[in-house]
């Protein structure tokens, strides 16, 4: 049996998607596209040929996780190899997310678009995902 019901994975599309939507104009990703693969759902949003993000939320510990792909150097970064940048760990130390009012899951996908859209805008590995407008 699956453990992750049908509503947690369609509150995690939701969640996704209103976060995307809220960091359209400042992002410089396409729409999420979702893949539910039994236990695991990901969220994947292009950024054209400069690279990707990716969602995933599933076993083990049921947290979500975030892997970007930078296609210059054809690299994929979770949260352990962003955490080995200072400039990016000394970001999401000063920004710990807020979970007053929120459930876990809204809180990491909140978390995780405003380390997309502010933690990692000064780093030139990620330049791409800042939109030029």
């Amino acid at each position: 049996m699956n453990p992750m019901t049908t509503t947690t994975q369609n509150e995690f599309e939701y969640q996704v998607l209103a976060c995307f939507r809220k960091h359209a104009n400042t992002l410089r990703l396409c729409e999420p596209t979702f893949r539910r693969e039994g236990y695991v759902i990901t969220a994947t949003m292009s950024a054209g040929t400069s690279g990707k993000v990716e969602l995933r939320y599933g076993p083990a510990e049921y947290v979500t996780e975030i892997f970007i792909y930078t296609s210059a150097d054809n690299k994929r970064w979770s949260l352990t190899d962003l955490l080995n940048n200072e400039q990016i760990r000394t970001w999401i130390l000063k920004n710990k997310p807020d979970m007053s009012g929120r459930s876990r899951l809204e809180t990491e996908i909140t978390f995780a678009f405003s380390l997309l859209n502010e933690g990692l805008v000064d780093i030139p590995d990620f330049h791409w995902l800042a939109s030029k407008a």
